[in-house]
């Protein structure tokens, strides 16, 4: 029995977890579904749907690059390298990057709703260093006046060492608290609880499967015979047989028949087989319904050919990604009061949206005909050493001016009046009628 059922026994034990229960108490339990697996954090993961979404989510999010950027009076942005969030963003702490930092913080905002990192400070109250938890050691405390605690339970020495110096409950304002979608403001909703059914059938499966295979559970045919068998005999005869096919490590064996034995083979998929993996299927729909990610990102292949794969593409960073990566860019504006200042964190999705050679060297010449990037850009971008001089200018394109202005720096045709009091200049030449 768990700690929280231990003290709290008049809570009502049963599989249908209500959200509000979810909001408070999914931090402490695994969640009961009605397959009878406990859904959380570890066990979800098992399910090759929620691995692949999980990991794509995070990994997405925690390879773009990112940094902070202070905003001109001509609204141009430019890093602030003066500002102490430029290093901690890189390196929050003494173990991570800032990619590993991300990553953590991500997978847990994606199981659990919540991602939490304490707010390390020296003697001025400048953060030094952020410490990511996990979700589940963390709680939120209300005090009567409104204000919020986190009560973080360390587990192991090196959590322990790192946050020997912080208070019991920590304040609110030394929480970097990133939270999903909430009902009530204060925790947001830990997804794999919610969806405790689909990913728990999903680990139904996936360990029938696997019995099935281990285990022979489907034969492959029977054994016949015209003689008459003892008991002792059909068991043993099927004992030999069982340790002889089943299992993979017996794929392709012969077997050898006694007493008139005769093997008449079954049919290998029949219409529960076919619709088994067919249901198997679904459920990995469901799974990336709940992530709001592609499947076709996840390996399936008939899904490709509904549209586009740019445009599909395209629309997960529009539509999912960046739901992370504002939730991120939001509560790094509040936690460190970046918005009086004119800064802000921003993502480089230059890492994701990356297109092919040729396509990017047309999209540049398109930029630099239409004066909006430079030669030496687009050398940049493409790899190449940047050549100064004339390749560091936007060009007007000639095309778009009067022949002889700004292409040539002389006066335009017909420019000017001709030479002599005469307005009409004089023809010289003989004319042959």
């Amino acid at each position: 029995m768990s700690l929280l059922a231990r003290l709290l026994p008049w809570r009502k034990r049963s599989t249908d977890t209500t959200v509000d229960e979810l909001l408070w108490s999914s931090n402490f339990n695994s969640v009961p579904s009605v397959t009878g697996i406990a859904v959380n954090q570890q066990t979800s993961l098992g399910a090759s749907g929620v691995m692949a979404c999980v990991t794509m989510l995070a990994e997405d999010v925690a390879k773009l690059p990112w940094s902070i950027f202070r905003r001109a009076e001509d609204d141009s942005r430019k890093e602030a390298k003066d500002h102490f969030l430029y290093d901690l963003l890189q390196e929050p702490n003494d173990w991570q990057n800032g990619l590993e930092f991300r990553e953590q913080m991500q997978i847990s905002l994606i199981l659990r709703g919540n991602a939490y990192a304490p707010i390390i400070r020296n003697m001025r109250g400048t953060p030094i260093k952020l410490v990511p938890v996990n979700a589940d050691w963390v709680a939120l405390w209300e005090a009567p006046d409104g204000q919020l605690f986190y009560r973080v339970t360390p587990q192991g020495l090196h959590m322990r060492a790192e946050l020997s110096g912080q208070p019991f409950l920590i304040p609110f304002a030394d929480m970097f608290h990133l939270r999903g979608f909430s009902l009530n403001g204060l925790l947001g909703i830990s997804r794999i609880a919610v969806a405790k059914e689909v990913i728990g059938l999903s680990l139904a499966q996936e360990q029938q499967a696997a019995r099935w295979m281990g285990n022979a559970a489907k034969p492959s045919g029977i054994l016949t015979t015209e003689q008459k068998l003892t008991p002792e005999g059909a068991e043993r005869i099927s004992e030999e047989w069982r340790s002889m096919v089943s299992g993979l490590q017996n794929v392709g064996r012969t077997a050898v028949l006694e007493q008139g034995l005769k093997f008449s083979p079954l049919e290998m998929a029949s219409a529960s087989d076919l619709e088994f993996i067919a249901s198997r299927k679904f459920q990995l729909e469901e799974v990336a319904r709940i992530f709001r990610v592609p499947t076709y990102m996840l390996g399936e292949v008939a899904s490709k050919s509904t549209g586009n794969i740019q445009q599909l593409a395209q629309e997960y960073i529009n539509y999912t990604l960046t739901g992370y990566t504002n939730r991120w860019r939001a509560k790094a504006s509040s936690a460190f009061g970046l918005r009086k200042d004119d800064l802000s964190i921003e993502f480089d999705y230059s890492e994701l949206t990356t297109a092919d050679m040729g396509t990017r060297v047309n999209q540049w010449r398109t930029m630099i005909m239409s004066m909006i990037g430079k030669p030496d850009e687009a050398r940049i971008d493409l790899g190449l050493q940047p050549e100064g001089g004339e390749a560091d200018k936007l060009h007007f394109p000639q095309n778009m001016a009067a022949a002889g202005s700004q292409s040539t720096g002389t006066a335009p045709d017909g420019a000017g009046r001709p030479n002599g009091d005469d307005p009409t200049p004089s023809v010289t030449g003989t004319v042959t009628p």
